[in-house]
């Protein structure tokens, strides 16, 4: 009877660990790095800057510009708005490559992309991917 006890123990105790160490982490950001320069992309190239100060929606390559002028800030957190893909796939590419190209020659070694729910607030939404 004392040996059944320890096997049922130990079987629960290995289903636990099994339980736990399965579960993925959760993909919702919260933002460490109060710093970060936030922006929401729009899918047709335009964008808008929602931090560190919000300004009027213009084309992607004229907020890059902007934020050269920027005091250096360690991550870039970029909002795509009206984004469908579930994978990696071209939408991704097409819509990231240039925020990606762009931040890491303006200096920026951390770089988040967030699916968008049409709010200005980052905090919450689903990660599709972090560079570091």
């Amino acid at each position: 009877m004392k040996s059944i006890n320890i096997g049922i123990s130990l079987a629960l105790g290995a289903l636990a660990i099994c339980l736990t160490s399965c579960a993925s982490p959760s993909r919702a950001f919260h933002n460490s790095d109060s710093s970060a320069l936030v922006v929401q992309s729009f899918k047709d190239q335009t964008c808008q800057m929602l931090q560190p100060s919000v300004s009027v929606k213009k084309s992607n390559d004229e907020l890059l510009g902007e934020v050269a002028g920027l005091s250096q800030h360690q991550t870039a957190v970029v909002i795509l708005e009206d984004y469908y893909d579930e994978g990696f796939g071209e939408e991704f590419r097409d819509r990231t490559t240039s925020w990606i190209i762009g931040f890491r020659r303006l200096g920026y070694p951390n770089i988040i992309f967030l699916k968008g729910l049409g709010v200005a607030d980052p905090e919450g939404l689903m990660t599709i991917i972090q560079y570091y």
